[in-house]
């Protein structure tokens, strides 16, 4: 699952082939997306994309916009080469309407056992997703890296990874004191728990001091908060 930003020819291509189910939003029809080239109806639908992918500019591919999709010589796609000229793909596309009035459109290869409203549960359910690649990137600090060898980003990327995974696995046994008056639900504070784990392993800390220390520090949990989604830049 992903969000907007993701979609390309190409990553659809390499998720099929590996036969792998994906669920990506797509730029809406009237933005500067892969939408926007075919005919599609101003509402909410739940059809198929088939196209067969080329770079070639014929008399057949420029005069069959229905059939080819031409691809330009700086769009990435790996299946094309001088024994692959044309590529076959199909998959889904679901544009599901708010509440706030806009849309979003999802392009995924589930097939219509999913119908539209599972299509789209499946794509809200990302979020815990990008909560935990957040925490990762900007609490754990993968964002950035010190070594500009292949070798030693990729011990900082296994390093930050296992960091992360202690951090989760702590805390998820730390004991949450529930109280009748308050006024929310608390969890663990991560971003003070990964310091708390930091400080453990740097020092060799005491296990049962580490615990209550991060057990200290609380924020609170914030149900059914929503926020509504930007309609697509329409960009030139």
């Amino acid at each position: 699952m992903a969000d907007s930003g993701y979609e390309s020819f190409n990553t659809f291509a390499h998720l099929i082939w590996k036969g792998m189910y994906f669920v990506i939003r797509m730029k809406d029809i009237n933005s500067n997306g892969i939408l926007s080239s075919y005919d599609l109806p101003d509402s909410e639908f739940d059809t198929h994309i088939r196209t067969t992918l080329t770079r070639r500019h014929t008399k057949e591919t420029l005069g069959n916009p229905n059939t080819y999709t031409i691809l330009q010589p700086s769009t990435d796609f790996d299946f094309l080469d001088e024994n692959c000229m044309y590529y076959d793909i199909e998959f889904r596309i679901v544009r599901v309407h708010l509440d706030n009035g806009t849309y979003i459109c999802i392009a995924t290869n589930l097939s219509e056992e999913f119908p539209l409203e599972e299509i789209n549960k499946l794509y809200l359910m990302r979020w815990s997703e990008e909560t935990s690649f957040r925490e990762l990137k900007y609490t754990i600090g993968l964002i950035n890296w010190h070594s500009s060898k292949y070798d030693g980003i990729l011990q900082e990327i296994n390093a930050h990874m296992i960091l992360y995974n202690f951090c989760e696995l702590v805390t998820s046994h730390a004991m949450v004191k529930k109280s009748k008056n308050a006024k929310h639900v608390y969890k663990i504070n991560f971003a003070i728990a990964a310091n708390i784990c930091r400080a453990y392993l740097k020092h060799s800390g005491n296990e049962t001091e580490t615990m209550l220390l991060i057990q200290k520090y609380l924020t609170p949990v914030r149900y059914n908060r929503k926020y509504p989604i930007p309609p697509p830049s329409k960009e030139k």
